[in-house]
């Protein structure tokens, strides 16, 4: 878009389904290592017009296969080269990967001191869940829709998923972001995840409000990091602040084989 790229849409994927809607989505020959872009049609020359029309593809596409983009949620997240640009359009939520769309996140370590120990609050989401149901999740975490801050969507966030009263929730503490990609199939995931610390009172009890969470356990970090290390129990990206988590909070040091290597892939993507 505008000489930027912004996403990235497997060939396959392309030739297969977006190929054919001609009025929206336009091959162009570029000297990248790609061979060829894919671009909007220039008559599409608004944000909102390029909004409903892809929105429409894909509203399109999911009727046809219903299994080809799961968990439509009418959620956008915005197009843009880098975090805080004016976007160039929104697209679907659950449609973000499939056109490699970078996307944002604000999670959060919601902890507890107990006698010089140091616990997690872990979540365990809802088998009803069309994403990744019944895995180990955190305290509170959520995609960043368009045109929400993470403060405000944090705050949200703490509300509906654990019953976190403002009084608490506004004292959570940005910590940094880690960043990832992931390839399966036809999808192509970017994402950057602002990472929040949360000390909470010992008596406070997390309770699901948007029922999205079965249930919430208190586990001490040492274990977390076993579950981490030993098991696929927990959503992947939430592992990855997780860890910087045990990074920050001297559960990792300089002294643990791999280390840097370690350190650094926590910010393996792009944090543009």
């Amino acid at each position: 878009m505008e000489d930027q790229i912004v996403g990235c849409i497997h060939n396959g994927f392309f030739d297969n389904y977006l190929r054919r809607f001609k009025d929206v989505f336009v091959f162009v020959p570029s000297d990248s290592r790609f061979g060829t872009n894919v671009t909007l049609n220039k008559t599409l020359s608004t944000p909102e017009e390029r909004t409903r029309v892809v929105g429409n593809v894909i509203k399109c596409l999911a009727e046809e296969e219903k299994e080809l983009i799961p968990g439509i949620r009418n959620e956008l997240y915005p197009v843009a080269p880098s975090f805080g640009s004016p976007p160039y359009f929104s697209v679907e939520r659950a449609a973000a990967t499939y056109f490699g769309i970078k996307a944002y996140g604000v999670h959060m370590n919601g902890f507890v001191k107990r006698d010089g120990e140091k616990f997690l609050w872990i979540g365990k989401r809802s088998p009803m869940k069309q994403t990744f149901p019944g895995m180990l999740d955190h305290l509170v975490a959520g995609g960043l829709p368009h045109g929400m801050s993470c403060v405000a969507n944090l705050i949200k966030e703490c509300e509906e998923e654990a019953g976190i009263p403002l009084s608490l929730s506004n004292q959570a503490m940005s910590v940094g972001a880690v960043s990832y990609v992931d390839v399966d199939g036809y999808r192509y995931e970017r994402g950057v995840l602002f990472c929040y610390d949360l000390e909470l009172p010992g008596g406070f009890i997390p309770k699901n409000q948007d029922g999205e969470v079965e249930s919430f356990k208190l586990i001490p970090v040492e274990n977390v990091a076993n579950v981490i290390r030993r098991t696929q129990f927990f959503k992947p990206n939430c592992s990855l602040v997780i860890m910087d988590f045990l990074f920050r909070h001297g559960y990792i040091g300089p002294e643990c084989l791999g280390y840097l290597d370690l350190l650094q892939s926590l910010r393996s993507g792009d944090t543009s």
